[in-house]
């Protein structure tokens, strides 16, 4: 077995993960632990179900495939657990089934797939029950357990467990407030399989650290004999130590790993900071700005054409941003004019963002506001915000450590100021080679 880590159904990213589709070649007993989200599962049957093909016979050689193929992964995954794997199985809700015909030395019969028919052989996984569960709580049974901190601590549980009678080899690692199972572990032959719910993370590098930290924290226990109590007798010399010490670094591992992905969504923060006066595109601006309002301590959410829509203990604003290989045009003003107009009512300060001469050094660029549309932005309340300024301004919040009252005096400011608006401590335009 691959001692690299397969998964299939999810987007995850990472130096020792391999990834499939469900109906690829690859055999899932070729790798140490297997990682399957079973919502691809029940997308094999969909057009079958549907109708399609229209040729009777053809959609009848569609759903013969499709059943062996299911029937391919389940002794595959028979093969893994029993060889001394891992199989982890996101819960999801059992989707829709589907009936097939399958030829039987007795002749045909009929077979019915859903989500888990893959699923290893195994009395008390026939018996499994599984239903949707969306929103619920997580509760812990056993903190100690990897699969506790990796998936639990923050999941976003589809798919519970509801088995009553628990068998005395499942062991349940979280629930919901009505006893009902969100993760467990099912020991079958040398190995295991693991139902987790749905990860909180997104980011395919993020959820593949995650897997890579189970697949870790495993490590140490697959060193010691399975079997008994009795079984910790006739290690070999050496052997205890090695698990302790495979104990020690998977601990160091996952604490670097942790740290890893802190420092990596820090430094992707920054880097959108600094779109600010990289961004050529308004869509880049965007984020950036969305980045820089979150770092003032505004609240911010989407608004209609890509305006942002900014709430604080001071007030609340529009913005609209805008980049320009010079002076910006005046189509965005309007634009912000336009949603003021159809408000609510209720006040409201618009902002404008601009990112002018975006190809030049920051030194050497002039005011992105015509003298035009200063006197509009006098005339309607609006504040003008040049991109170097707000720049400016995150990078002495960010040297302060994040001083809460110089943020505050920053928002003060953009919800106060009209016309062009200079940020303390930003710099000022005059001086630049491009000043109108």
């Amino acid at each position: 077995m691959s001692d690299r880590i397969l998964v299939v159904g999810l987007e995850a990213e990472g130096e020792s993960i391999d990834r499939a589709l469900f109906e690829a070649e690859l055999p899932l007993d070729g790798h140490r632990c297997v990682l399957v989200d079973p919502s691809v599962v029940p997308l094999l049957w969909h057009q079958l179900a549907s109708g399609q093909p229209g040729n009777t016979d053809e959609r009848a050689a569609g759903a013969a495939r499709v059943a062996d193929l299911v029937r391919r992964r389940r002794r595959e995954a028979t093969n893994l657990v029993h060889g001394g794997g891992t199989l982890v199985c996101i819960l999801r809700p059992v989707g829709v089934p589907f009936r097939v015909e399958r030829s039987t030395p007795q002749g045909s019969a009929r077979a019915v797939l859903h989500a888990y028919s893959w699923l290893p052989e195994e009395a008390s996984l026939a018996r499994l029950v599984i239903t949707a569960s969306a929103g619920s709580e997580v509760l812990a049974v056993d903190e100690a357990h990897p699969a506790w901190k990796v998936f639990c601590a923050a999941a976003q549980p589809v798919a519970c467990v509801v088995n009553t009678e628990l068998p005395a080899h499942w062991h349940p690692i979280a629930r919901d407030a009505q006893e009902r199972l969100l993760a467990l572990e099912v020991r079958v032959g040398q190995g295991r399989v693991l139902f987790v719910p749905l990860p909180s993370v997104k980011a395919p590098a993020d959820l593949g650290a995650r897997i890579q930290q189970l697949q870790m924290a495993g490590g140490a226990t697959r060193s010691r004999p399975a079997g008994p109590e009795w079984a910790r007798s006739i290690e070999l010399p050496g052997q205890g130590e090695l698990a302790q010490r495979l104990a020690t670094l998977a601990a160091q591992i996952e604490a670097l790993e942790k740290e890893f992905v802190d420092l990596r969504r820090r430094h992707a923060s920054l880097q959108r900071l600094n779109g600010l006066l990289l961004a050529r595109t308004a869509s880049e601006l965007a984020a950036s700005v969305e980045e820089c309002f979150r770092l003032l301590g505004f609240s911010v959410e989407a608004g209609a054409g890509g305006a942002l829509k900014l709430h604080g203990d001071e007030g609340a604003a529009l913005v609209v941003v805008a980049t320009a290989e010079g002076a910006m045009d005046v189509e965005p003003y309007w634009d912000l004019v336009r949603q003021l107009d159809a408000g609510s009512g209720k006040a409201t300060k618009g902002i404008i963002v601009a990112n002018g001469y975006c190809g030049l050094p920051p030194a050497e660029r002039g005011s992105p506001f015509p003298e035009l549309l200063c006197r509009g932005a006098l005339h309607r309340g609006v504040c003008l915000v040049a991109a170097e300024d707000l720049h400016a301004a995150t990078r002495a919040i960010l040297e302060s450590g994040g001083d809460r009252l110089l943020a505050g005096r920053l928002r003060k400011v953009l919800l106060e100021a009209t016309g062009r608006c200079a940020l303390p401590p930003a710099s000022r335009h005059e001086g630049g080679r491009h000043a109108r």
